[in-house]
Order: C-alpha cells, then sequence, then structure tokens
C-alpha cells in the first residue's frame, strides 16, 4: 500500500503512481486525508468521486472530475463486488482513500474481459466520500405521544409496532420518536430514509426497506402517498417519525398489493438524509 503514491486537493482529480502489477493478499486501505463527518460502516449509502486502476497493466479504467459535477453512488454491505465495504469501513465524509483490492474481492477471480481485467488482476481504487447519509435515525428520544401505536426496536435499529386497542385516526397523525439535528426536509427534496409499513387493524407489516438491506429515496412529496409525503416534509435529518395515514391519504377504495382497501395505515420513517433538485 506505501508503494502507491497519490496526490492532489479535494477538488482535483488525483495523480496517482504505482508500479504494477501490484496486488495484496487481502484488502489494503490508506487514507490520504481525513475527513470530519459521518462515518462509512457498509450500512449507509454514499456519494463518491473516484479514480480506478487495473492493478496488474497499471491501467486508469474511469475516473470521474472530482468537481462534484458528476459523483457516483450506491450502497456497498459486505458481500458487495467489488468489497468496497470493506475497502471505505470506518472512512468519514469527506475523506480519500486509496485501496488495493486483490482479485477474490475485486471480482472473484472471474475477470472482466470486456475491460481488460484478467483473473488475477487487482484494482487500485483512489475514493472521495462526498456524501455520507445516515445509517439510522440519530438524535434526541423524544417521548411518545398518547394514543400513537407503541414502536419498539432491535438492536440495530429495526422497528416494529404495537397498535393501540382503540379505533383507528381520521386524520393524518404524525409523532416525532428521535429528534434529528439536520436540516429539515423541503417540498421536491430528494429523501434518503429507512422505512416499514404496517397496517392499522392487524398490524401487519406490508413493506420494509429495513427487510431490503438498503435504504430507499424518494422525491417528496411527488412519488408517495399524499399522508407520507406531508408527514415527511418539514421533518429534520437524523429524525424517527411514526405517521399514521386515513385511507382518503393512503391508497383510498382500493385494493393494492397485500394493503386492503380503506386501510389505515403506519409508517416508520428514520430520515438519514436528502438532497435538494
Amino acid at each position: 500500500m506505501d508503494s502507491v503514491e497519490v496526490s492532489g486537493a479535494a477538488d482535483e482529480q488525483p495523480k496517482v503512481t504505482f508500479a504494477s502489477p501490484i496486488t495484496a493478499d487481502e484488502i489494503q486501505s490508506r487514507v490520504v486525508f481525513e475527513g470530519s463527518g459521518n462515518v462509512f460502516t457498509g450500512r449507509n449509502l454514499i456519494e463518491f468521486e473516484f479514480a480506478g486502476y487495473n492493478g496488474g497493466t497499471g491501467e486508469l479504467l474511469q475516473m470521474t472530475e472530482f468537481d462534484g459535477s458528476s459523483p457516483a453512488s450506491g450502497f456497498y454491505g459486505p458481500d458487495s463486488i467489488p468489497n468496497f465495504c470493506s475497502a471505505l469501513a470506518g472512512a468519514k465524509e469527506g475523506a480519500r482513500v486509496v485501496t488495493i483490492v486483490p482479485a477474490k474481492d475485486a471480482h472473484g477471480e472471474q475477470g472482466v474481459p470486456d475491460i481488460g481485467i484478467g483473473p488475477k488482476d487487482s484494482f487500485v481504487f483512489v475514493f472521495q466520500l462526498t456524501r455520507v447519509y445516515l445509517e439510522k435515525a440519530e438524535g434526541s428520544a423524544v417521548p411518545a405521544e398518547a394514543g400513537m401505536p407503541t414502536v419498539v426496536t432491535t438492536p440495530e435499529g429495526i422497528p416494529g409496532v404495537t397498535i393501540p386497542k382503540t379505533d383507528a385516526p381520521t386524520e393524518l397523525k404524525v409523532a416525532q420518536l428521535v429528534k434529528g439535528a439536520g436540516e429539515p426536509v423541503k417540498a421536491g427534496d430528494m429523501v434518503t430514509m429507512h422505512y416499514s409499513g404496517f397496517i392499522w387493524a392487524d398490524g401487519s407489516k406490508f413493506d420494509s426497506s429495513w427487510d431490503r438491506g438498503e435504504p430507499a429515496q424518494f422525491a417528496v412529496p411527488g412519488q408517495l402517498i399524499e399522508g407520507f409525503g406531508t408527514g415527511v416534509v418539514g421533518q429534520t435529518v437524523g429524525s424517527r417519525v411514526i405517521l399514521v395515514i386515513p385511507p382518503s391519504l393512503g391508497y383510498g377504495s382500493e385494493a393494492t398489493g397485500s394493503i386492503p382497501a380503506d386501510s389505515t395505515l403506519i409508517f416508520v420513517v428514520d430520515i438519514l438524509g436528502t438532497s435538494s433538485n
């Protein structure tokens, strides 16, 4: 790793030199300069600039502009190929990281013939972490509101609900469970969130980004049912909110998938970050 030289400022494409072929027994990473924002854990969405090289030949494969005009984005858990999770784990938003990814972690020693990657070729990457979204709600706990469903969470922060033995409310109800310290969501923002949706009548879960293993992104309020969009706008990044949505602001008198007609819906939503259109 020490033989890979990287120079250049944060807003410049890096200059990278190394003698090829180069590889390592395991993924190796070095922080070129530190960041100061959220920490990448493998459970959060990231946006980044990068330069990627064939470690076997030294050839530049692809490079973004490093000027904020076209960053890449993705969710890279521990099973990702290439294994960017291990390469970047612990790095903070704003950091520049150089990493060597050996063939077994880069492409499963299968190579990528279309771009000239052989079965034994490693990857060398320089990453600039321009945005690291929260992995779950983060802020101050807010006392539960009377009459609302009770939310319980696993140690990983995954929510479940207990429904009160009362009639469902006929109007939209919104309550904070955690108050985040970030910026408020504005109409028109693209919002990164984790959420789980439940049916008031029986407490059954009908949808969950947590179960899919990665957060979702929606423009608000345009891509969402009316009650969801209305409830999320104005909430701050880092917050966890519970929404109780009557049928008139949900799916109405039409059944949708596993949701019966005229269902009151409950959503528990972690607001992980926003970006303005």
